[in-house]
């Protein structure tokens, strides 16, 4: 099990090319293609997708592949594909738990024989799928967003996969956000400014945010005055709504 999940220099390479292939994303794109294109580099997979539903509602809003494809689902799958979210524990893992960041397989929840005689396993022979995995991207109010990966033939997704998507993953997410600040029109902030603001954003006040980042409450002053010139804003809940859209203060 050890020798699985030893990551090489190699790995640590192609990481690296995701995350910048990520940053050189069209702003025309609603999200990097690139970024999906070269995880299929990193993970072998016969697709790639980006997903973003609002499940309380039943809706897929959108399905981006690495191919650049937009699909549309088809209304006579609708709503096995529902049921299959809702009915089996694997796809809803997410509103079940509340945990938005820990990556999971399907065979996590339906190994083997389990998955055949499922909603789910139904789901995926009229898709052609027979492995997925998923990586959890932080919620837009009531919209799930997510990457799915699938494999129609072979073998199981490995836990030194998972665990490569799972170290990916912060920066998947920090590569979203600034994304939509560029589709957004958002001035780029630097790294710490970023730091700071994430902070302000999960509620913490400035003498907090001064004791984890090791500075003054005065630097921290500073930094939000910055950071407000740059974003033409006067407050953090509009500094936050600025440089996260679609995400709320604490």
């Amino acid at each position: 099990m050890g020798s699985q999940l030893t990551v090489t220099e190699r790995d640590l390479r192609q990481l690296l090319d995701v995350v910048e292939r990520g940053r050189e994303a069209d702003p025309e794109e609603y999200f990097p293609r690139g970024l999906l294109r070269a995880l299929t580099d990193l993970i072998p997979a016969e697709d790639i997708t980006f997903q973003r539903s609002r499940p309380l509602e039943r809706e897929i809003v959108g399905l981006e592949e690495a191919t650049g494809d937009t699909v549309e689902l088809d209304h006579d799958w609708e709503d096995l594909f529902w049921r299959s979210y809702w009915e089996g524990e694997a796809c809803s893992r997410p509103q079940r738990t509340g945990d938005y960041d820990t990556v999971w397989k399907v065979s996590d929840y339906l190994p083997g024989r389990k998955l055949g005689n499922s909603i789910v396993g139904e789901w995926f022979r009229l898709c052609g799928i027979r492995h997925e995995m998923t990586v959890p991207l932080p919620v837009r109010g009531a919209e799930d967003r997510r990457l799915l990966l699938f494999r129609a033939s072979g073998r199981d997704f490995t836990e030194r996969e998972r665990l490569l998507l799972t170290m990916l993953r912060p920066h998947i997410v920090e590569i979203g956000h600034a994304h939509e600040r560029r589709r957004a029109g958002v001035p780029d902030l630097t790294s710490r400014q970023l730091q700071l603001l994430r902070l302000v954003a999960d509620g913490h006040s400035n003498t907090q945010i001064a004791h984890r980042l090791f500075v003054a409450e005065g630097t921290v002053r500073k930094h939000l005055e910055n950071i407000y010139e740059r974003l033409g804003v006067t407050s953090r809940t509009a500094a936050v709504a600025t440089a996260f859209p679609g995400t709320h203060s604490a």
